[in-house]
């Protein structure tokens, strides 16, 4: 197999057609660059060079083909190396985000994208949108996202291989339907709500935040709560409280002000919940280390 030296020594030659000149271009004397196209031309199979005129060498018809395939291969190995060091550096890449639905309203994810397309113009992202928190935690473990950020209730040591930073807390709220007598009553207990219907996610897709509740009901209640629907996502709860058909324990946005016929009330339940950014702590990606750092810079 040719060396990429010997290829550069071949195309400066074939460019002059002169072993002295070449030789001085190259800072090689001209007997190590006769013996550097000679081992060339052995590890070819074929001539590459006429010296049947000792004093005006030429090249072969096999050397002309030749020349033509490889005259833009050191261009692109030096290209090819740049582009690798550039990538060592994560300044080129791919970072795939998972962003749970109510994140938006609490991490501007957009801003986050543009400080790091600024300091990084050659990364490309990718945004995967999902419904809730457990679906954008399962991108990062099933290596579809390098990050995601979803929601999280009294996080322990329970991560699974997940490195996380956690971003903004998220102010919990009960969505009373204003019709409710419990939504205009004075200092609101969780006692006062023993009987009343709720809206919760499914176990399934808020395991924590939904067993916590119910144990915390469960010790100041003496009962379970009530939960008569679920909806996977905030918007779904918030519909169906407004439409009187049960208490919901929400995170508060700034949307949920706007929205009519619903008294939101805070009510301490013990539970802390907020925005994180996860990431697998096995993911070794250059450009994935950058974002974390522009994270921890901003935030």
């Amino acid at each position: 197999m040719p060396t990429l030296k010997q290829l550069q020594n071949f195309i400066v030659l074939a460019r002059e057609l002169h072993f002295a000149k070449a030789a001085q271009l190259l800072g090689i004397s001209q007997s190590a660059l006769s013996n550097e196209i000679k081992k060339l031309e052995t590890s070819v199979g074929c001539q590459l060079l006429d010296r049947s005129d000792r004093w005006m060498i030429k090249l072969t018809e096999a050397g002309s083909i030749y020349l033509r395939q490889i005259k833009e291969l050191p261009e692109l190995m030096a290209e090819a190396g740049q582009m690798a060091r550039k990538a060592a550096r994560g300044d080129i890449g791919t970072l795939s985000i998972g962003v749970a639905g109510l994140i938006y309203d609490f991490v501007d994810i957009g801003r986050l994208c543009k400080d790091m397309l600024q300091k990084y113009p050659d990364v490309k992202l990718r945004i995967y949108d999902t419904l809730v928190s457990p679906a954008a935690a399962s991108l990062v473990r099933s290596g579809k996202c390098d990050i995601s950020f979803f929601a999280a209730s009294n996080i322990s040591n329970n991560m699974e291989n997940l490195l996380y930073k956690k971003i903004v807390d998220i102010p919990l709220a009960f969505a009373i339907p204003a019709n409710n007598p419990l939504a205009h009553k004075e200092n609101l207990t969780i006692q006062d709500l023993k009987y009343s219907h709720f809206i919760f996610p499914p176990p399934e897709e808020a395991p924590r935040l939904r067993s916590h509740f119910e144990r915390f009901f469960y010790q100041n209640c003496q009962s379970a709560p009530l939960i008569v629907h679920e909806a996977a996502g905030a918007n779904g709860s918030l519909q169906l409280a407004a439409a009187g058909l049960g208490i919901a324990l929400i995170p508060q946005m700034p949307m949920h002000r706007k929205l009519k016929n619903l008294i939101l009330r805070h009510i301490p339940i013990g539970i802390e919940r907020y925005t994180i950014a996860a990431w697998d702590e096995n993911n070794s990606s250059q450009v994935l280390r950058n974002f974390i750092s522009l994270l921890n810079s901003v935030s």
